[in-house]
């Protein structure tokens, strides 16, 4: 949960012992520091991200997203403690986080994807950052693996793009995805048709990036024909659905356009029958049948594996070791 200690807005209570390292657009620059509470004397490790004001193109969007994250109390979510000016920069203070996002992990340990059992991991703890941001009527955006992070105690952080290292895709949505994946409604007007169902659509792409270490469709077209083969395959089981009195979900056989697409099989990796119904109903064209938050926590995939002892410990040690050998 957030920290109850409350953090002064004077840089002078901040001593950097860190080198600053400049995030990929040069908008911001990252270090550690630790906080000296004036009163008691006790130093506290913090983050500390320093946007440069004269480089900001959207400053309502990124003051918006920090105001929010200041509010957040959840295990799940990148927490902001405070933020103020320093000059012509904006300081914001949040936890300390590992240097590399997942995403980062992915690209350099697991380009084929992780292992099952710390995909649907991963994708629980992010759901549940989720649902409790869409509780207090928040969206995030811009979910994908370049937001999420894990601490030290393997804990799955779920972090707004302001908040993190990378910060410049191009060619991509402002999802960290082509834009040819873009939901449906988002693709005429993105802030207008942003919406709690259209983060449940990048909820599916990330599981999909998690499994296959990326989308597994490499145009527009492909993607187009990998969204009808899902619909189609789960069309069918929308009829028996019935998520309002908490079924269980996950009968059906994986196969059909779905299991044969030639992305997937470019890819040499068969979804799993669960993981996939997750991604159908994320990636339903009509947002309107697209499951809340609250709903999809009751899908079979999170009710039947066993997270004890799990816990993703190995993704820590790999962004350890990155770190290690970065700093060489």
């Amino acid at each position: 949960m957030a920290n109850s200690e409350k953090f002064n807005r004077n840089k002078d209570h901040y001593t950097t012992f860190s080198a600053t390292v400049s995030t990929t657009d040069n908008t911001a620059t990252i270090c550690i520091a630790n906080y000296v509470n004036p009163a008691t004397g006790i130093q506290i490790p913090v983050g500390v991200k320093m946007f440069n004001l004269h480089k900001i193109e959207d400053i309502y969007s990124l003051t918006g997203e920090i105001l929010e994250a200041e509010a957040f109390d959840h295990e799940n979510t990148v927490n902001v403690h405070c933020s103020f000016k320093v000059k012509d920069e904006l300081w914001i203070i949040m936890p300390t986080l590992p240097r590399f996002s997942l995403r980062s992990v992915i690209r350099s340990s697991f380009p084929k994807g992780i292992p099952k059992k710390s995909v649907y991991f991963i994708l629980k703890q992010t759901l549940k950052a989720l649902d409790y941001m869409h509780g207090k009527n928040k969206l995030h955006r811009n979910i994908d693996a370049g937001c999420i992070f894990l601490d030290e105690e393997s804990r799955v952080k779920l972090a707004f793009r302001s908040l993190t290292y990378e910060e410049n895709y191009s060619n991509e949505s402002p999802g960290g995805y082509p834009s040819w994946t873009m939901a449906p409604e988002l693709m005429f007007d993105y802030r207008k048709g942003s919406s709690k169902a259209s983060d449940v659509w990048m909820l599916g792409l990330l599981a999909l990036e998690l499994f296959y270490g990326g989308i597994p469709a490499f145009d527009f077209e492909e993607f187009q024909f990998l969204v009808m083969g899902i619909e189609d395959e789960f069309g069918v089981l929308k009829k028996k659905e019935n998520i309002n009195n908490r079924r269980v979900l996950g009968s059906s056989r994986f196969t059909g356009k779905f299991g044969f697409l030639s992305c997937f099989s470019k890819r040499g990796k068969k979804i799993p029958e669960a993981l996939g119904e997750f991604v159908g109903v994320c990636l339903s064209r009509d947002p309107k049948k697209r499951p809340t938050t609250n709903q999809l926590m009751e899908y079979e995939l999170f009710q039947k594996i066993s997270f004890e002892g799990e816990k993703n410990l190995f993704l820590c040690k790999k962004q350890k070791a990155i770190e290690k050998s970065t700093s060489r």
